[in-house]
């Protein structure tokens, strides 16, 4: 794949219009990926604009936010709950597929899984919105994983839909996620440089190096934006600058698109920051940056 054929998007959650679409796009932006639209007829008139204007649409799950922003507890152990999530991904599926998305986006895992000891920022996971190794022991994960890739790889048959998945905290189940990925690699993998930068704060010993050195072959698209640190806690989803680089407060998101595009040369990019955060001008700047390091 060529840098002419790698695909920057920009997020469009909740609601999408023209208007904001002029404000955020450029001549480097080719894509969109949206998430939780108000109704089905707003998917219709996304849907509708990508398609007059050769724009390519993605979906993260939810489509629709008419039941507020939820995600598939795709690595449930409890057996009716795996059961259905199985069946909201169908339904995600299925509803992409008819409106000419891309790709849809699930989280994987989710519930993420990982126990104490770990930085206790706030907006990580609580214990009731996250799996500890007693409640899903590694051989279990596993079990599921196969089950679910195995369920996500037909569905892209039946449906003829491109189904990618969105790393979520692993604790020290890191080795049977890049598995899943090897054993199946007609799923995607999505990098959310914020989320492996925040992995990297909170989880003694992960090294976010080592972890694209394994991943990369199956990365499909990256989630691009930084995070802020100020004692113990931190802002995410932050336009990535130029001045964060050598800061100690900001994450290293720069330096993970770097690493991971001298090691694959196919994937996209979404941008899912706030762009509110920074001028017209340093939106442009960014797009620009992010063209060179990909270079």
């Amino acid at each position: 794949m060529t840098l002419n054929s790698r695909r920057l998007q920009v997020g469009m959650w909740n609601q999408f219009t023209e208007e904001d679409w002029g404000q955020l796009a450029d001549k480097h932006i080719s894509g969109m990926e949206i998430c939780s639209l108000p109704s089905q007829d707003a998917l219709r008139e996304v849907s509708h604009f990508c398609r007059n204007h050769g724009v390519e649409m993605g979906v993260h799950a939810p489509v629709l936010g008419d039941a507020g922003f939820w995600l598939p507890q795709v690595n449930a152990p409890d057996p009716e709950r795996f059961q259905l999530a199985l069946g909201q991904v169908a339904e995600e599926v299925q509803l992409a597929s008819l409106y000419g998305a891309d790709y849809v986006l699930f989280h994987y895992p989710f519930y993420p899984v990982f126990q104490e000891p770990f930085m206790t920022y706030p907006r990580l996971p609580d214990s009731k919105h996250r799996y500890n190794y007693s409640q899903l022991s590694k051989d279990r994960f596993r079990d599921i994983s196969q089950r679910l890739f195995e369920h996500l790889c037909e569905l892209q048959l039946r449906y003829g839909q491109r189904i990618v998945l969105e790393h979520d905290f692993f604790g020290e189940y890191g080795d049977v996620l890049v598995d899943s990925f090897c054993a199946y690699p007609e799923i995607g993998f999505v990098l959310d440089t914020a989320r492996l930068d925040i992995t990297h704060r909170a989880f003694h010993g992960f090294d976010p190096y080592h972890f694209l050195d394994q991943i990369a072959p199956s990365v499909y698209l990256v989630h691009y934006s930084n995070v802020y640190y100020e004692e113990e806690k931190f802002t995410h989803h932050l336009p990535v600058l130029p001045e964060q680089d050598h800061d100690g407060r900001y994450g290293d998101a720069s330096a993970y698109l770097r690493y991971l595009a001298a090691k694959n040369s196919r994937f996209h990019i979404t941008f899912e920051h706030n762009a509110s955060l920074v001028t017209r001008e340093q939106l442009i700047q960014l797009y620009d940056r992010t063209v060179g390091m990909l270079e």
